[in-house]
């Protein structure tokens, strides 16, 4: 059964055609995807409705209002996956009416930037367009556009801990993490109290047998003044491998990661995660439609025939 309230909301709505209409012939420039909605234009108290300067298509096919802001765009994009978007499509094929997105229109307008780009300019992204891409990937199911958003990061010279932390949040193989593991264990200096604010203890103390392995390691080799530092490489990612359960490629079959194609996405299935907003349904996953002929909602919360869907 499927949460009644999670964070994703998509439900048929009616919009009143007239205020639409009065604010099709304004200018916006062409780069503009972020909005300050305290200086959007309110009629009766309601912020009104305005298109998107930038996704509000002629030739899209659906529509999705996030906030006060309409998008116009191709459904192809968003079902193309076994996203949360397929499941909602596929109850309301002949529908033409607009869906609510329960996400900021500047955030949905990044996520929508992937597919639209037609110059494939993804590198030198800032990491926040990212970590928005990645959050609504992540929530909504699309698997292949996280591949992405991993490629670039992986392109990115992230400080060790935000890499760390990035890549735990949001469930990302393990194993891309052993070089910033390794950066950490061999640094001469311990990180700063904010920095190691942002990790958990489970990892500190894991990082701290890794430093302690290593410097023991460097004494029995001889070293006259042994510093974890002095470990080789080989031994330190061995140590990391052991402490931390990961397959240890030097002496393994080789793992297949993300950037190389792998059919898990970079996730581990296994565990739990740690992103609090991913509280959506699973992609495909079975779907109940007991709702009743007039649209009114099920004991499970959910509706039809233009009405709240199950999420």
């Amino acid at each position: 059964m499927f949460d009644a309230s999670p964070a994703l909301a998509l439900k048929w709505i009616n919009i009143n055609d007239n205020r639409i209409k009065g604010y099709t012939s304004t200018v916006y420039p062409r780069s503009s995807i972020s909005y300050d909605m305290s200086d959007t234009p309110t009629t009766t108290g309601f912020s009104a409705i305005i298109k998107h300067p930038q996704y509000f298509i002629p030739t899209g096919d659906t529509q999705i209002l996030a906030q006060n802001v309409l998008f116009k765009v191709h459904r192809y994009f968003l079902e193309r996956e076994p996203s949360s978007f397929r499941e909602i499509f596929s109850d309301s094929d002949c529908n033409t009416k607009p869906y609510t997105l329960d996400v900021k229109p500047e955030d949905f307008a990044h996520f929508l930037w992937v597919f639209y780009d037609e110059d494939f300019e993804y590198e030198n992204q800032p990491l926040e367009r990212w970590l928005v891409i990645l959050r609504l990937a992540t929530r909504w199911g699309f698997g292949k556009v996280r591949k992405l958003v991993v490629r670039q990061l992986e392109k990115l010279n992230l400080h060790p801990i935000d890499k760390i932390k990035i890549y735990s949040d949001f469930k990302i193989d393990a194993q891309l993490l052993i070089p910033s593991y390794s950066t950490l264990a061999k640094s001469p200096t311990l990180p700063s109290l904010s920095e190691a604010a942002k990790l958990d203890i489970e990892t500190i103390l894991r990082l701290t047998m890794v430093r302690e392995r290593a410097l023991q390691k460097a004494a029995e080799d001889g070293c006259r003044s042994p510093t974890s530092a002095s470990a080789g490489d080989e031994d330190v990612k061995r140590f990391i491998c052991e402490i931390f359960g990961l397959p240890n490629t030097s002496t393994t079959k080789p793992h297949n990661t993300v950037a190389e194609g792998s059919s898990t996405d970079g996730v581990d299935d296994t565990a739990e995660s740690l992103v609090p907003t991913l509280q959506n349904p699973t992609p495909g996953g079975k779907k109940k439609r007991n709702a009743n002929a007039n649209g009114t909602s099920n004991s499970n919360g959910q509706h039809t025939n233009g009405k709240t869907l199950p999420f």
